[in-house]
């Protein structure tokens, strides 16, 4: 159990604040939570020999090895500063993922020039004032000027005001650290130091409820600051980020060939819909996507359904399946978690531990329900430190210390936007070619590959029950909802830190 720190409340409703993670961000509904833990042998391999199969097809020429330059009859890169993916079609024999990658890098752009500028704003979502696909660096620069401008009386609000908050000592090291968590100079690694500080005062405000701020630029981390009775080796606890590690899982599967390819039938996987004419059709690009044609679970369903996975299954059908984008859903991604168990034969939590985790010294737990299905659309426990190795591999196209743990090819086209110019597969875009993991509450894993640039943000965070991570009973887990925090007022602040 963590502290619950001053003034914690016990879960429930409170005023307008909701201590349950159920709150539905699009609607101001509640909705969220959960995680689980797929009732499996967490000791066996996957079907395909897990890791080491891929290791083995990586050293034969698979998709780790990185791409050579474009052919001239190929796409462009879909973001600047990124590279590019190549789209070989002349190939006689191609893996699921790069059959994929090729035919949609087209689908997701809308064009050839890599420029994402004008490619809108989503239909539905929380997050739509956060993407600012057409803004441009000038734009950055003259952002900084008026940033510049409001420091003295930012920083004259309370919170936390070092770049780096002195940590507790009452806390317990649950690991060692490998990763050289050193502090360096902001100025080194053309960063301002005062309009930096500027971005981590407005986080810490008052009342704004933030935990953790970390920025990391070239590797190195230049900000790493806590609230007063928040440490390192606290967790936090991811909402809808969870997302992300999802679609990142969803790689791995392609490129092991446990997924033939995001046109195959969710069906294969979720026999339970094998007789329905409608649900038979739903692909696994409908659901990375969110145009599966069910409705929306209402409130609280899906988070406190003792089964998660069957509740998510059994929604109505409001539409052809992949007819137009109907809404943010939690369900849709359950259920891409629930493939990725069957397909596997094993937890979420334990492919993420074998395929991204152990590689990059990640160490989190997942949320089950109470019949041990991983929540994957929310509710991944980790320290900052921790969620920081993973945007820091994503910002290195999937690469970690030489070793590309993640395709470089699903990274690529798994945060380009999909085809409503908007979420991708399970990642939201950014303004300067980023794309960010985002959660309720402020919760942030923001990724800038062109700057080499990662933004965290994380809120204080608070676990009720028995310690588990099963959500039966009296187990929660909760957040507050800030009083003045924006993601995108605080990406901005942190991007007009950027000198060069």
């Amino acid at each position: 159990m963590h502290r619950a720190g001053a003034g914690a409340l016990p879960g429930g409703f409170h005023g307008n604040r909701y201590w349950l993670p159920l709150y539905r961000p699009d609607d101001g509904r509640m909705c969220w939570t959960s995680g689980h833990r797929a009732v499996r042998d967490l000791g066996v391999s996957g079907p395909l020999g897990g890791r080491a199969r891929r290791m083995a097809r990586r050293g034969r020429g698979g998709l780790g090895k990185r791409l050579p330059a474009l052919p001239e009859h190929a796409d462009e890169s879909l973001r600047p500063g990124r590279g590019a993916v190549v789209a070989d079609l002349s190939r006689k024999e191609m893996s699921p993922l790069r059959k994929d990658t090729a035919k949609r890098i087209g689908e997701m752009t809308g064009r050839r020039d890599g420029n994402l500028g004008g490619a809108g704003l989503p239909e539905v979502g929380p997050w739509s004032h956060l993407i600012r696909t057409d803004q441009s660096r000038a734009h950055a620069l003259v952002m900084k000027r008026s940033i510049l401008a409001a420091i003295i009386l930012i920083l004259s609000v309370g919170g936390c005001s070092d770049l780096t908050s002195p940590m507790s000592t009452d806390g317990t090291v649950t690991k060692p650290e490998t990763y050289p968590w050193i502090v360096t100079n902001p100025e080194a690694h053309g960063l301002s130091t005062a309009a930096l500080q500027a971005a981590l005062s407005y986080a810490f405000q008052p009342g704004n409820q933030t935990g953790a701020v970390l920025v990391i630029r070239n590797g190195q981390t230049i900000a790493e600051s806590y609230a007063q009775n928040r440490q390192s080796t606290d967790l936090v606890t991811s909402w809808s980020v969870a997302k992300s590690f999802t679609s990142a899982l969803v790689g791995a599967a392609l490129e092991d060939s446990i997924l033939e390819s995001l046109e195959q039938r969710a069906s294969y996987f979720l026999t339970y819909w094998l007789d329905d004419p409608i649900k038979s059709q739903i692909t696994m690009d409908h659901l990375m996507t969110l145009r599966s044609g069910l409705i929306r679970l209402e409130g609280s369903d899906l988070y406190n359904a003792e089964d998660q996975l069957q509740v998510s299954l059994d929604r109505q059908v409001l539409g052809d399946p992949g007819e137009q984008l109907y809404t943010y859903s939690n369900a849709d991604v359950m259920l891409i978690s629930g493939v990725i168990e069957t397909a596997t034969g094993r937890s979420a939590q334990s492919y993420l531990d074998e395929q991204i985790s152990g590689p990059i010294g990640f160490q989190g737990e997942w949320w089950t329900d109470g019949v041990g299905s991983t929540l994957g659309y929310c509710c991944l426990d980790a320290t900052p430190r921790d969620f920081a190795r993973f945007g820091i591999l994503y910002a290195q196209d999937g690469v970690w210390e030489g070793e590309q743990v993640i395709p470089r090819d699903w990274v690529l086209a798994s945060t380009a936007p999909a085809r409503s110019g908007t979420y991708a597969y399970y990642w939201w875009p950014m303004q300067q070619g980023g794309f960010a993991a985002i959660g309720i509450h402020g919760q942030l894993i923001a990724i800038f590959p062109a700057l080499d640039l990662v933004l965290l943000r994380f809120s204080e965070y608070t676990r009720w029950g028995d310690g588990s991570t099963v959500r039966v009973g009296g187990n929660y887990h909760g957040t507050q909802e800030p009083e003045n925090f924006d993601i995108g007022t605080f990406v901005s602040l942190a991007l007009g830190a950027v000198q060069n």
